[in-house]
């Protein structure tokens, strides 16, 4: 048997898996159980998505205005 561990949610999903615990008679501890299995089984995968010059030029400037001060204490 495994250690217990702390899951919080926020109280939209709180209700929401509530809900569904009552509908399907099921316990908590094997909701969490099915669902983490289901996610670690499946394929992760980050599609990286190129951007444009201009995009990633835009966005540089508004990273250096927003950070100015610590770029600053970088030099």
């Amino acid at each position: 048997m495994g250690i217990p561990k702390t899951v919080r949610f926020n109280e939209e999903l709180r209700l929401r898996v509530e809900e569904y615990l009552h509908r399907n008679k099921i316990k908590f501890s094997q909701l969490i159980q099915m669902a983490i299995t289901k996610f670690i089984s499946e394929r992760q995968a980050i599609e990286l998505v190129p951007v444009s010059s201009k995009k990633w030029k835009e966005t540089m400037i508004k990273v250096y205005k927003k950070h100015k001060h610590a770029m600053d204490k970088l030099r």
